[in-house]
């Protein structure tokens, strides 16, 4: 599926920092994050708790605001935006479980991390 009118809009208000529009992209893509966190944390075997879903959704959100929306200007549009973010969420889910769980192997505890 192709990038979406909406979806276009919605990046370039994000960009220009128009009021509403950070808002609306939470608003938009909470849910997606949400079943790829779970999904993801599921097929790697990890129980999350709803803080555990909260601390990787803040993470998430806070990586596609980091350096002024990087991740929102490397977009190229070769597929729905749902489909990047899923990837790139996917990818964050991820390495923190991986991170978490080698800290934990290791014997450190980690204020937040999923029990798993």
């Amino acid at each position: 599926m192709a990038l979406t009118e909406t979806d276009r809009q919605l990046i370039s208000q994000c960009l220009a920092r128009e009021p509403g529009a950070w808002e609306g992209l939470v608003d938009r893509f909470l849910g997606v994050f949400i079943h790829v966190i779970q999904h993801t944390a599921h097929a790697h075997s990890v129980a999350v708790r709803p803080a555990d879903v909260e601390d990787l959704c803040s993470e998430i959100f806070v990586t596609l605001m980091a350096n002024n929306f990087a991740v929102l200007r490397h977009f190229r549009g070769n597929s729905a935006l749902a489909t990047y973010l899923t990837v790139i969420a996917r990818r964050i889910v991820v390495h923190s479980l991986s991170r978490r769980r080698k800290a934990e192997a290791m014997g450190h505890v980690i204020a937040g991390a999923p029990a798993g």
